[in-house]
C-alpha cells in the first residue's frame, strides 16, 4: 500500500485533513523533489527543513526521497498534530513542532544545520521580509540552499481573498480595489480569522520587486528563477497543467500581474542570475 493509500483509507483523518496533505505530498514528490535534485540541491542523505510546513505533506515527500533529517516548523499547533499522525500512521521519519521562528529562539541543533530549506507560500505572510530571511540563513548549513515560493501581491489572486468563501472574493484583483470598497468586500465574508488575514496580506503586500528588494540587502542571492502563469499546484488541486511565464516579460509591469507563482533559489552570497 502507498502512502497515498493508506491516508486516504484511513478512517483516522477528516476529508479535509486528507486533501490538504495530499496535495502537498504530490506537489513535493513530483514537482518538488525532482526540481531541486535537477539543480543538485537535493540527494539522499540531505538535512531538509520546512518552515512553515503545515499538515508536512511536501517534507513528507523529501523523507520518502531519502532525507536523513526532515524536520518541520510551523506556528499552527492543529496543522502541525496532523501532519504527526499522518506521518506516524505511513511509517515517515518527521520532526515536527509548532514553532514561530521570528519570534521564538531557534533550538541550537537547528542552527547551520540543513542542507536545504523550504518556504512554500509563507514569506507573503510575514510582516517582516528580510527578518524572515535572515532567521532562514541560519538554518543553512554551508553550501546549503533554500527553495521559497509565493504568490505575488499583484497576480489575480495575491491577496488570498479566495479564502473569504465569497462571490466577491472569487474575483481576481479584486483585492486592489480601493481600500474602502475593499474593506466593505472583507466583511461579506462570515470567516473572522480569514477576514484578519486578507487584511493584513493587504498591508504586507509582497510583489516581487519588493521581495527582491528585500533580497538586495541581504546576504543571500539569487541562484535560480521562475515565474509561473498557472502554478505547479494547480495540477493536484483543479487538474491544470503548470505554465511558465515567459522570460521576455519577467522585468515588466505584466510579470507582477499576471505571474500566479513566483520561485526563487537562493544561497548565502551566490552569484546573482
Amino acid at each position: 500500500m502507498t502512502v497515498l493509500e493508506r491516508v486516504e483509507r484511513s478512517p483516522d483523518f477528516a476529508p479535509h485533513e486528507r486533501y490538504y496533505w495530499r496535495y502537498q505530498f504530490l506537489l513535493g514528490e513530483q514537482v518538488l523533489v525532482p526540481l531541486v535534485r535537477s539543480w543538485g540541491l537535493f540527494a539522499p542523505g540531505m538535512r531538509v527543513f520546512e518552515f512553515g510546513c503545515g499538515e508536512a505533506g511536501v517534507l513528507g515527500a523529501f523523507a520518502r526521497a531519502g532525507a536523513s533529517w526532515a524536520v518541520g516548523a510551523d506556528i499552527s499547533e492543529y496543522r502541525i498534530e496532523v501532519g504527526r499522525r499522518v506521518a506516524a500512521a505511513c511509517g515517515l521519519s518527521l520532526e515536527l513542532e509548532r514553532r514561530d521562528l521570528l519570534s521564538e529562539p531557534i533550538p541550537p541543533a537547528w542552527r547551520a544545520g540543513f542542507d536545504l530549506v523550504l518556504m512554500r507560500d509563507v514569506i507573503e505572510h510575514l510582516e517582516d521580509t528580510e527578518r524572515a530571511l535572515a532567521v532562514v540563513e541560519t538554518l543553512l548549513a554551508p553550501g546549503g540552499a533554500v527553495l521559497v515560493t509565493f504568490p505575488p501581491y499583484l497576480s489575480p489572486f495575491g491577496g488570498h481573498q479566495h479564502l473569504l468563501q465569497t462571490r466577491l472574493g472569487s474575483l481576481p484583483w479584486v483585492h486592489l480595489v480601493p481600500r474602502r470598497l475593499f474593506a466593505w468586500i472583507v466583511g461579506q465574508s462570515a470567516r473572522p480569522a480569514d477576514q484578519e488575514e486578507v487584511q493584513r496580506l493587504r498591508e504586507i503586500a509582497l510583489t516581487i520587486g519588493k521581495f527582491e528588494r528585500a533580497l538586495a540587502r541581504c546576504s543571500m542571492e539569487i541562484v535560480h528563477k521562475q515565474l509561473y502563469l498557472l502554478r505547479p499546484v494547480f495540477r493536484f488541486k483543479f487538474g491544470l497543467p503548470s505554465l511558465k511565464l515567459p522570460r521576455v516579460l519577467w522585468r515588466t509591469p505584466l510579470a507582477e500581474l499576471l505571474a500566479l507563482e513566483a520561485l526563487y533559489v537562493l544561497r548565502p552570497g551566490a552569484k546573482r542570475v
